[in-house]
């Protein structure tokens, strides 16, 4: 199995991929391709053969980068002789997979892009090159469809995480003492990019909002990004510094989750983020917005709350909400560690990706 990324940094579409490879590790043979980046650490730790290569973009450039993406591709088709080939994210991947190895299946897992003109472009493609498509929400899936996917080749198998280990809420407690935190702190944490489409500035925002109706309130922020030093501004000009850690970018944030009392996520975009998910596998009440499919995960007023994007005043609502009641915060938190071990876990996710991989075997 060939697997395709069109970056490699430590985001969604990268953890989805390692969660994907993890779970299926008995099951197929991976290799991957992608560019330079932190991830490809984790995916040598798995044990996966890579190759990497420049970054596919789209300029005047674009055909001399097709060209050399498409040989990387094929002396890793020549070399490993994969059945098929799983790209993720960009289609720009697929076309070049497609080009490298013409006869070799393709699936395609849509990420979310972030505009109209992207889903058209992509669909148009996919509809020629592709021979299935996978959405990792319902959300997603209605979206592709809109904007011209083929409906019969579109796929819905949402994200799905693995289980924390036993020991990881004794390394979030640690993690907590390490960091400052009082015992009595209440700590909202988020695991993102620190990019304008994740909405953190309005959890800053926020956080001013209700940082003297909840003194204790505490925000953890796990990520870095390019918005980080307006970010760091904004917090000092709403004078709330001292009460907001930033981490930078971790390879393994499950620590950080588990020292959370409650985690947010107020995006503007989202197709169904996977920590939002790795929160509810962790018991931890998630606010959010009610965007892409997010409210596929999060039910409203039983494992979480959601809000309108971009609202401060709903968001600090929501957050002082749950930071003023410990129960409910217990009881959706346990709702929605329940919720994900019926919907959301990465078996689910690996077993309905293996079937798609076999219909797709069978037709070729």
């Amino acid at each position: 199995m060939l697997y395709e990324l069109p970056f490699a940094n430590l985001g969604g579409t990268e953890k989805h991929l390692l969660t994907l490879v993890s779970a299926l590790r008995h099951e197929v043979v991976p290799c991957l391709i992608a560019p330079h980046g932190d991830a490809l650490r984790l995916f040598r730790d798995l044990g996966v053969p890579y190759r990497t290569v420049q970054r596919l973009s789209l300029g005047l450039g674009t055909r001399r980068e097709l060209r050399a993406h498409s040989a990387a591709l094929r002396e890793l088709v020549t070399e490993f002789r994969p059945s098929l080939i799983h790209v993720h994210g960009g289609m720009e991947c697929a076309v070049a997979a497609h080009l490298a190895a013409p006869k070799v299946p393709i699936v395609f897992t849509i990420h979310g892009y972030p505009d109209v003109a992207s889903y058209v472009i992509s669909g148009l493609l996919a509809n020629r090159i592709v021979e299935e498509v996978i959405c990792v929400s319902e959300a997603e899936r209605r979206t592709a469809q809109r904007y011209g996917f083929r409906k019969d080749r579109l796929t819905v198998i949402r994200n799905g995480v693995a289980p924390p280990v036993p020991a990881a809420s004794s390394r979030g407690r640690q993690l907590r003492e390490r960091l400052g935190f009082q015992q009595d702190a209440v700590v909202i944490g988020t695991v993102s990019r620190l990019e304008r489409q994740k909405g953190t500035a309005h959890l800053i925002s926020a956080l001013a909002r209700i940082h003297h109706e909840c003194p204790g309130a505490r925000l953890l922020l796990v990520g870095d990004g390019s918005m980080r030093r307006d970010l760091e501004r904004l917090a000092v000009s709403l004078g709330v510094r001292d009460k907001v850690v930033f981490t930078g970018a971790l390879l393994d944030p499950g620590d950080a989750l588990e020292c959370m009392d409650m985690f947010a996520l107020p995006s503007f975009r989202e197709a169904l983020p996977m920590a939002v998910l790795e929160a509810m596998a962790r018991a931890k009440p998630v606010v959010a917005t009610a965007v892409g499919g997010v409210p596929e995960a999060v039910v409203h007023g039983e494992t979480g709350l959601l809000v309108p994007p971009g609202d401060d005043a709903a968001l600090a609502s929501a957050l002082l909400t749950l930071a003023s009641d410990p129960e409910k915060r217990r009881e959706m938190g346990a709702l929605g560690r329940t919720r994900f071990e019926a919907s959301f876990t990465a078996d689910a996710m690996a077993r309905q990706t293996l079937e798609v991989y076999r219909r797709v075997l069978a037709r070729a």
